[in-house]
C-alpha cells in the first residue's frame, strides 16, 4: 500500500485533508504523519509513488510560506485542492474555564481566536505557542488543571478531554486549503484550476504585463502571491493560481513565458 503523507502529528486539520484527500483517490494509502513541511516535499521528491498533503493558505493568515516556497524547489505538482473548515475549540482537563491560566496552541490558533481570549480571560492569561494544535492537546495530559488548549473537537476526543467551548475563532468561515502533492501524474477529475510561478523582467511594468495577457484571455486570477527569490535581494518570484484548466489557456500561458526570466508550471487540477 503506497503512502500519503501530511504534516503531522495525527489529530490535525492536515489529518482531516488527508483523509478526504484518500476519497478522491482510486486506491488506498498509507497515512503517515511527517514532523516538518520540507521533509514531506524531500520524501516526494525522492519517491514518484506516494502523496503528501500539506496546508497551502489560510483564509484568515494567509499563505504556509514554507509549502509554497518548497513546492517552487521541487519537481513535485499539485493534483488537487482540499479545503478544511477550520472550527476551534477551547478543551482542558477540567470542566471550570475560571481555573484556567495558561493557553497552549499554534500561532496561527492563537492569532485567529484573540477577540475569544480578550473577553474571556484577563490580561494576565498565560498564552503559550506549540508546533501544533495536537501537541498542544497532548500537552495537557502532563500538566495541571490551569492548562488549556486551542485545538478541534476530534483532537480532544482523541485525548480524552473536555471541551469548554466550541467553535471560539474571531471570523467563524475559517478555512485553510491544503494541496495535495506528488511527482507521479493523475487525474482525478475536471482540471479548473492551474496554478503558475514566474520571475519577472526586472522593468517597470513587467508584472502589468502578465495581467493584462490574463486580461485579454479573460482568465480569472484568484491568488497572487511574491515571496523572495533568495537569490539577488530585491528580486522577487510570483506565484499565481488561474481559474482555468491549462489545455483551455496554452496560447495564453504561451505568451506569459515571453515576458519572464523564469517561469515553472505548478500543476493543474480539480478543488474540493
Amino acid at each position: 500500500m503506497p503512502d500519503l503523507l501530511f504534516l503531522g502529528p495525527k489529530g490535525t486539520y492536515s489529518e482531516k485533508a488527508a483523509i478526504k484527500a484518500c476519497g478522491l483517490l482510486n486506491e488506498k494509502y498509507d497515512l503517515k504523519p511527517i514532523s516538518t513541511i520540507p521533509k514531506v516535499v524531500d520524501l516526494l521528491n525522492k519517491n514518484d509513488e506516494i502523496l503528501g498533503v500539506l496546508p497551502f493558505e489560510n483564509s484568515i493568515e494567509g499563505i504556509v510560506r514554507q509549502t509554497i516556497d518548497n513546492i517552487y524547489l521541487s519537481d513535485v505538482k499539485i493534483l488537487a485542492e482540499i479545503d478544511i473548515k477550520i472550527e476551534h475549540c477551547l478543551i482542558a482537563r477540567n470542566i471550570n474555564k475560571e481555573k484556567i491560566k495558561h493557553i497552549i496552541s499554534h500561532p496561527q490558533a492563537l492569532a485567529q481566536c484573540q477577540k475569544y481570549i480578550v473577553e474571556n480571560f484577563d490580561e494576565n492569561i498565560d498564552l503559550i505557542t506549540e508546533a501544533s494544535t495536537a501537541k498542544a492537546a497532548e500537552l495537557l495530559i502532563e500538566k495541571d488543571e490551569t492548562y488549556a488548549a486551542i485545538a478541534s473537537c476530534c483532537i480532544a476526543c482523541e485525548f480524552g478531554l473536555n471541551i469548554l467551548d466550541k467553535n471560539i475563532g474571531d471570523i467563524k468561515e475559517n478555512k485553510t486549503r491544503f494541496v495535495l502533492i506528488s511527482k507521479k501524474e493523475m487525474n482525478l477529475g475536471l482540471k479548473n484550476r492551474t496554478s503558475i510561478a514566474f520571475n519577472t523582467k526586472n522593468e517597470s511594468g513587467a508584472l502589468l504585463k502578465i495581467l493584462q495577457i490574463l486580461y485579454k484571455y479573460k482568465l480569472n486570477l484568484s491568488f497572487l502571491e511574491s515571496r523572495p527569490s533568495k537569490k539577488v535581494f530585491g528580486e522577487y518570484n510570483f506565484f499565481a493560481d488561474i481559474d482555468c484548466g491549462i489545455d483551455d489557456m496554452k496560447i495564453a500561458i504561451e505568451e506569459i513565458k515571453k515576458e519572464c526570466n523564469h517561469f515553472k508550471f505548478l500543476g493543474s487540477y480539480p478543488f474540493f
